[in-house]
C-alpha cells in the first residue's frame, strides 16, 4: 500500500481506478455485500448523484472525511467520536439507519490492525454505543490506517457509495470518480 500513498493527488487514468477499487477494498473488504449507504439510485444516475452531491456529499460527507483522516493522524478518538455524533444528527433517520448499519458491519466484522489503538478505541466506542458507527467515519479511519493521500481516500469512498447504491463501474467512473471527485479542490487543513 506504499504505493497508494505515494499516488499524485489527480485521479483520471485507467491506472488510478484501479488504485481507487484497491484503495475502497482495503478501507472496506465487504465491499461486495454492501448495500445502500447514503447515495439512493432514484432516477436518472446523473440526477440523484448531483442531488447527492449538492446536498449531502459536499456539505457533510466530504468535509467529515477529511476532518477524521486529520483527527486520525492526530490521534483524536475523542474528536473522531464528535465528528461521528454530528454526522448522525445531520442525516435523514433513513440514511442515519443505513449508514450506521453498514458501518457497524465493519466495525463488527474486523479487528483493528494490530497496534492500531484508534481503530480499537472507535470500534469498542461503537459496539458500546458511545458513538453511532458511521460508514463513512470507519472508512476514513482505515484509509488513514493505510496513508491514503485525501483525494484516494475521497474517490475510494465515492466507489463505496456507488457500489453500494448498485452503479456498475462505468457509471462509478463517469459520475463519481470525474464527475465528483475529479471537481474536488483540496486544501491543506494544516495551518
Amino acid at each position: 500500500m506504499i504505493q497508494a500513498a505515494a499516488q499524485p493527488e489527480r485521479i483520471s487514468e485507467e491506472s488510478d481506478f484501479l488504485l481507487i477499487v484497491r484503495a475502497a477494498q482495503l478501507c472496506n473488504p465487504f465491499l461486495d455485500a454492501l448495500g445502500e449507504v447514503t447515495l439512493l439510485a432514484r432516477g436518472p444516475v446523473a440526477a440523484f448523484v448531483l442531488n447527492w452531491n449538492a446536498n449531502l456529499f459536499r456539505p457533510y460527507l466530504m468535509p467529515l472525511l477529511l476532518k477524521v483522516l486529520e483527527a486520525a493522524s492526530e490521534g483524536g478518538s475523542f474528536e473522531i467520536t464528535a465528528l461521528d455524533c454530528q454526522l448522525d444528527a445531520a442525516l435523514t433517520k433513513q440514511l442515519r439507519i443505513q449508514s450506521r448499519d453498514e458501518g457497524k458491519r465493519l466495525v463488527q466484522g474486523l479487528l483493528a490492525p494490530r497496534g492500531d489503538r484508534l481503530i480499537d478505541r472507535y470500534r469498542n466506542a461503537v459496539l458500546v454505543g458511545n458513538s453511532p458507527g458511521h460508514l463513512a467515519v470507519i472508512h476514513a479511519l482505515r484509509a488513514a490506517v493505510f496513508h491514503l493521500p485525501p483525494r484516494v481516500l475521497i474517490a475510494s469512498y465515492l466507489m463505496q457509495e456507488g457500489i453500494g447504491a448498485g452503479l456498475d463501474d462505468r457509471e462509478i467512473n463517469r459520475f463519481l470518480i470525474e464527475g465528483v471527485c475529479g471537481t474536488i479542490e483540496l486544501k491543506s487543513h494544516h495551518g
